[in-house]
């Protein structure tokens, strides 16, 4: 470490099950900048993924700190819904970098909630949160994610989760219609098979059937677009998508004790916004008998902006010990 950050400039990647954002940070403390997107199927290693675009600039990083849709286990990480795997020494030594760390993507996303400003999130639950409370930001995309941010004293702690394969089962008359239908084709019904893209597309899929509607073939950005329409089907999916994040959101705070806070994160939600039943989803959320005076305390937001994992892995490389990331067994080197 040099002066308590890493070796800047600094790769940073935001490393999905579809896409892999790349993004430069020049020195502690700067904005990232761009570099590339890059479907991550388009590449069989994510060396050969990263040489495709290191290898055009003129002055290459010399450190990286990558974020994982996936498990770690020290410098180590599988992505969960694609084939690459890292391995942070091997990375190091094919790509020059002279240190690195492997993040998972909610990890980074959760550095991101001590950096992030009001502008970038919108609240749809006030409660009452406290300034030292523990934040926990979870979330849809291809998959589903969640992590939370322990703050004391100006260090933090970060505590990746696999919250996304809980197990789930309906709640209220609705749920109760959809679930045979859902479980249909799935071995086990959990949060991440329900909240996240499939899971979207498996909603209408479910809604249309229940209700003898003619089911289009779509993916989940059509559901949007067809909700956003007023298409029925695809309304009800989004209503019973709010629904069920709402619960399962006011379910982990509950496990976490998140009285800094429940932010939501991903691509999806925030084109979902419009849809939202703000009263519908103070009332699942904070609908947790015999817990509703603590649960009233939570707020929930959703974070609006497009670049808070690459704004957390830029706080990370700037000060790692601040989220108690300067851990041996985590940094690797060349």
């Amino acid at each position: 470490m040099h002066a308590g950050s890493f070796a800047h400039p600094v790769l940073v990647a935001d490393i999905g099950g579809t896409n892999c954002r790349l993004s430069l940070v020049e020195a502690a403390g700067a904005k990232h900048v761009p570099l590339a997107r890059i479907p991550t199927g388009n590449h069989p290693t994510p060396e050969a993924a990263f040489d495709s675009v290191l290898s055009t600039l003129s002055e290459r990083p010399r450190s990286a700190v990558l974020a994982v849709a996936g498990p770690l286990d020290g410098r180590s990480a599988q992505l969960t819904n694609a084939n690459w795997h890292f391995d942070g020494p091997r990375i190091a030594g094919a790509l020059g970098f002279e240190q690195g760390l492997l993040v998972n993507d909610f990890e980074a996303l959760a550095a991101s909630l001590a950096v992030l400003e009001a502008g970038d999130v919108q609240t749809l639950v006030a409660g009452k949160p406290e300034p030292d409370g523990l934040r926990l930001v979870l979330g849809p995309g291809t998959g589903f994610g969640a992590a939370a941010l322990i703050s004391r004293g100006g260090r933090g702690v970060l505590v990746p989760t696999e919250a996304g394969h809980i197990g789930v089962g309906p709640e209220d008359p609705t749920e109760e219609k959809l679930w045979p239908l859902l479980a249909a084709s799935l071995p086990r019904i959990t949060v991440e098979s329900l909240l996240s893209g499939d899971g979207l597309v498996r909603l209408h899929r479910a809604v249309a059937a229940e209700t003898g509607m003619l089911e289009a073939k779509v993916s989940a950005a059509d559901v949007t677009t067809l909700a956003l329409d007023g298409d029925p089907a695809a309304l009800k999916a989004v209503i019973s998508f709010w629904r069920l994040l709402a619960r399962v959101a006011g379910d982990l705070a509950l496990a976490f004790k998140a009285t800094g806070g429940v932010y939501i994160a991903g691509g999806i939600v925030p084109r979902l916004l419009p849809l939202a039943d703000h009263g519908g989803i103070r009332t699942v959320f904070a609908g947790k008998p015999p817990m509703e005076d603590l649960a009233a305390r939570f707020a929930l937001h959703v974070i609006t902006t497009n670049d808070a994992t690459e704004r957390g892995l830029a706080a990370i490389a700037a000060a790692p010990a601040r989220f108690g990331l300067d851990d041996p067994a985590r940094l690797w080197f060349a």
